[in-house]
């Protein structure tokens, strides 16, 4: 379907009557037997759907109007945001320069759009260095190295994803009919009283497979499949499949369907399905393209998805009922796909490039529905290289303890973003432990032993102090999975001219207004800078015990991530506490990011007593960051 039909179903849609086709031609600045030719092949493509009268024009009938995507046409970005991000993409994957006009026709637009869009393009290819836009004539293009692209290419797809494949509240948005919540509380009862475990960052993949998986039994949109195999059958996955939906279909009102039954055991089984399946069951096909598809994303995009068996092991099951799909040429829709394109084009452009891949393995055209299903393993793997790097941990805790499971529910409620519990035992096992080879052994119980692995012992009740302890193990781990990149950051915030020894000021609001100002005048933060931080103060004050104070604005009006740094001559009264040591942060909005890593950073200081006292001697920034190194 060309892009111009999208438009025009687009308008209808919008429309929700009748419009001319001389309307049609108007809007779209094309003449009227374009439309014509259009709309005939609409006709064809929609019979029943789009309705046409001599007198009135044309119209979607009311009742699809409401409920079909009629092939998407709100992929056309709508907003300045996504048009540029369109033309970027556009400029990474085209050789060729660029035609103006061919842009502005592609997303219907006027010449004065298409210019002001191209021109913020400018704005935000500025940062990066050793890549350039440039116009000439009716053409743009971009002049750099493919390893400046790629760079640009990886930092645009990192603020496209921001973690929204592996957040459970935002993939519960992907579907609109039912409270995948609520199914995810199903599911996690049901693995509880068959004592099943999932580790903790498979959820998200999980549950979006689940929330297809309802979706398509709602519309009655059945997938095939000829993986009815004893073996899957006789497993603990496949009961807890099988109960998992027959409860989720009484809770919903909708008919079972054995099929996704057995996709979904197949699932919880992972990889050790190579020892239910024989080849004719594409397992060995699906493993060889999934090696060759980790390879050709790596040449092209310098992302590698290789260290990550979560990805390796969902694409090998997603391939193998992929390539049986083909086989039988059976269609598996995806509901998710509109919103996939809409909102991910990146992502969706690598998916794009990876259906290229199958379709030359199988010599086989592949839908744009798998091509989304496809998408979603994407932008999960790459949510996941991005996030901070997970820690595996064994817990220890005697399984006659009441509040057993209460727990390990706390500790994940509070840390499980950075941690994953692999297991809980009842007392220590080493053989087991050095087989896990977990990041932490956190216990409830006192314990010794003679492993190279950190040890917390915390309280059943998990108490604040506790959580001190965790977080603090967290923050050790993170120091030394990279501590050089970790150094170099707070480097990076500390300047000399930004640093003050022996500043003299009779109150906290001196401070402020004295550190704001300087500041200011460096060019290191916006207008209203000041009053933001005051704005901040009011809320409750930033100052903590053992003498020091953070402040920060309230929202993010930086221009360069700076952290100036006051040792105050005597000490001034700052809430509660009296205060001789101000770390003032100045963060920018696409580097909030940074906010957590100096909170873990400082927090490590905070309990070194002695080497906080010795900071606070710091004559000279250069003095401060070598008693910090």
């Amino acid at each position: 379907m060309q892009m111009r039909q999208r438009k025009i179903l687009e308008i209808l849609k919008e429309k929700k009557g009748w419009i001319t086709g001389k309307e049609l031609s108007t809007i779209l600045s094309v003449s009227d037997r374009t439309i014509r030719s259009d709309m005939e092949q609409l006709g064809k493509d929609y019979k029943g759907i789009i309705e046409s009268s001599v007198r009135y024009g044309y119209r979607i009938t009311g009742e699809v109007s409401e409920k079909s995507d009629l092939g998407a046409p709100g992929n056309i970005p709508q907003t300045s945001e996504e048009r540029c991000k369109y033309i970027i993409e556009k400029l990474l994957f085209n050789k060729r320069k660029l035609n103006i006009f061919d842009l502005q026709y592609d997303i219907y637009v006027s010449e004065f759009t298409i210019k002001n869009d191209i021109k913020k393009v400018f704005e935000m290819l500025e940062k990066y260095e050793g890549i350039e836009l440039v116009k000439t004539g009716s053409h743009i293009y971009l002049k750099g190295s493919e390893e400046s692209k790629r760079f640009v290419y990886k930092d645009l797809l990192a603020n496209e994803t921001k973690g929204n494949f592996i957040n459970l509240n935002k993939i519960d948005e992907l579907f609109p009919n039912f409270d995948l919540i609520k199914v995810k509380n199903i599911l996690e009862e049901i693995f509880q009283k068959h004592s099943y475990r999932a580790r903790e960052e498979t959820f998200p993949m999980l549950m979006i497979h689940v929330g297809v998986s309802i979706q398509r039994m709602m519309d009655c949109n059945y997938v095939e499949t000829s993986q009815w195999s004893s073996g899957v059958k006789d497993t603990l996955e496949y009961r807890i499949a099988i109960e998992f939906f027959t409860r989720v279909t009484k809770a919903f009102s909708f008919e079972l369907n054995d099929n996704e039954v057995i996709l979904f055991a197949n699932l919880l089984i992972g990889r050790q399905r190579r020892m239910l399946y024989k080849k004719e069951d594409y397992l060995m096909q699906a493993e060889e393209l999934m090696l060759k598809i980790v390879s050709m994303v790596r040449q092209r995009y310098d992302i590698d998805f290789g260290a990550d068996m979560l990805f390796k092991d969902g694409l090998v099951l997603h391939l193998q009922n992929l390539l049986e799909r083909m086989q039988l040429k059976a269609i598996a829709s995806n509901v998710c796909l509109a919103e996939i394109k809409r909102t991910y084009p990146l992502v969706f452009e690598m998916s794009v490039f990876i259906g290229h891949i199958v379709e030359e393995y199988t010599k086989t055209s592949i839908s744009e529905d798998e091509i989304g299903f496809l998408a979603i393993h994407l932008g999960a793997a790459y949510d996941r290289l991005n996030i901070k790097y997970y820690y595996h941990v064994v817990l220890i805790q005697p399984n006659s303890d009441a509040m057993s499971g209460a727990c390990k529910k706390k500790i994940l409620e509070r840390f499980g973003e950075r941690i994953v519990i692999d297991t809980v035992l009842g007392y220590y096992e080493a053989p087991v432990i050095e087989g896990l080879r977990p990041d932490l052994i956190i216990s409830t119980i006192p314990l010794s032993h003679e492993l190279d692995i950190p040890t917390i012992i915390i309280s059943m009740f998990v108490n604040t102090n506790d959580e001190y302890k965790i977080f603090k193990a967290i923050t050790d781990l993170d120091k030394r999975h990279c501590k050089t990149e970790f150094d170099n950051f707070i480097k990076g915030l500390i300047q000399e001219e930004y640093y003050y020894y022996n500043l003299e000021c009779d109150t906290y609001e001196e401070v402020i207004s004295y550190m704001c100002d300087r500041m200011c005048e460096g060019g290191r933060v916006e207008e209203g800078f000041k009053e933001s931080t005051f704005e901040r103060e009011k809320m409750a004050y930033t100052s903590f015990s053992y003498g020091y104070a953070i402040p920060h604005a309230l929202n993010y009006l930086a221009v360069q991530s700076t952290m100036s740094i006051a040792i105050l001559k005597k000490p001034v009264e700052w809430g509660d506490y009296q205060v001789c040591l101000v770390l003032f942060l100045a963060i920018r909005e696409d580097e909030k990011d940074l906010l957590k890593i100096f909170f873990d950073w400082f927090g490590s200081i905070c309990d070194d007593t002695l080497l906080l006292s010795k900071v606070r001697k710091a004559r000279t920034a250069k003095d401060f960051v070598e008693l910090i190194e």
